[in-house]
């Protein structure tokens, strides 16, 4: 309940707010239904190793869950370093410390829970009395993974379903991950990656890595925008993509058209040699559905920046959001929200 009304002021501050012309901001908290998107999980009998990327509009676990088999649920909030893991999901999570722990109405343990609400960008133990499949259903919020130094770290990182890196590969860019230990969840049991040269992560996965020092590393392929997302007002605002992998890397920009009102959005580039204008730029632009740009490639420790700016004459509502999600050849995806507003808004 307190959620929703923090969220429903929030959507009341962007409306009523008065754009500065020229800004390209939107209020942090803002909120489209194009934010969505729904992450496919398949959760098998027994304790599961999840890491979701979204944020369900009601974090409730009893309603997150509702449907489905699965009376447990278990996540760190923060590892108190004398107990790296436990080594055994079914032991009881209630004496671990920093667990949150939330069990299902019909256990007689219920009244023990202290999970009370499911948050994106977390990796949470889930038991589920048989295998079922979990549409989970949320909004993308663009905010990064946060690492706890000279400990194990629960966590996970959005890979394709099919083709993703090794464990090796995603972190070979990482002085604070490459060489240190990993365990990832095996028949009930968590078990080390001996060869992560040779086992690819998962979609959906959550695992245990060792973090050696302080560390701000997102992937091979690291995405900045202002916090995490791309707002769009009257002006132009840009997506920074950096190489962080010790080879060149091809990313991929996929326009996710997730609602019936997707942004038409155009990416600006510069053109050289014209008497009037020596150096201009010209706005290409693409169709307010889904599409894909192949981008060049990235050297090592190369970026470019791609400014992207919305029509906003174009829209049909005055706030309007999609998702980009940026691929790469390693297999790795990373997910942007955008959002745009119509220039009469604030007049």
């Amino acid at each position: 309940m307190i959620r929703a009304k923090l969220r429903a002021y929030a959507r009341y501050f962007v409306l009523s707010s008065i754009f500065v012309a020229g800004s390209a901001s939107l209020h942090a908290q803002d909120e489209f239904p194009g934010h969505q998107r729904t992450q496919e999980i398949s959760l098998h009998k027994g304790w599961n190793a999840v890491y979701l990327e979204v944020d369900p509009a009601d974090g409730a676990p009893a309603t997150v869950f509702s449907g489905l088999p699965v009376d447990k649920v278990a996540t760190l909030f923060k590892n108190p370093g004398n107990q790296q893991f436990v080594s055994d999901p079914a032991v009881s999570l209630t004496s671990a410390q920093g667990w949150g722990v939330w069990y299902a109405s019909e256990l007689p343990e219920a009244f023990l829970k202290s999970l009370d609400e499911i948050n994106g960008n977390r990796a949470y133990l889930i038991h589920a009395k048989s295998d079922c499949k979990w549409s989970a259903k949320g909004r993308v919020t663009g905010d990064a993974v946060t690492w706890q130094p000279d400990t194990f770290n629960f966590t996970g990182f959005p890979v394709a379903a099919v083709g993703g890196p090794t464990f090796a590969q995603f972190f070979a860019g990482s002085k604070a991950h490459k060489n240190q230990a990993i365990y990832r969840l095996v028949s009930g049991r968590w078990k080390q990656v001996l060869q992560p040269t040779a086992e690819a992560m998962r979609s959906g996965e959550a695992f245990w890595i060792y973090c050696k020092g302080p560390s701000t590393y997102q992937g091979p392929l690291r995405a900045e925008a202002s916090g995490g997302r791309i707002a769009l007002g009257r002006g132009v605002a840009e997506l920074t993509l950096r190489n962080e992998a010790p080879h060149p890397l091809t990313p991929t920009i996929h326009h996710v058209a997730g609602d019936a009102s997707p942004l038409p959005l155009s990416i600006l580039i510069k053109t050289f040699g014209d008497p009037a204008a020596p150096v201009k730029s010209v706005p290409v632009n693409f169709p307010a559905s889904g599409w894909q740009q192949p981008l060049p490639a990235l050297e090592i420790s190369g970026a470019f920046a791609v400014p992207f700016e919305c029509r906003s004459g174009e829209l049909l509502r005055p706030l309007q959001g999609s998702l980009l999600k940026i691929t790469t050849d390693l297999g790795t995806e990373t997910w942007v929200p955008v959002s745009g507003r119509r220039d009469d808004l604030g007049k």
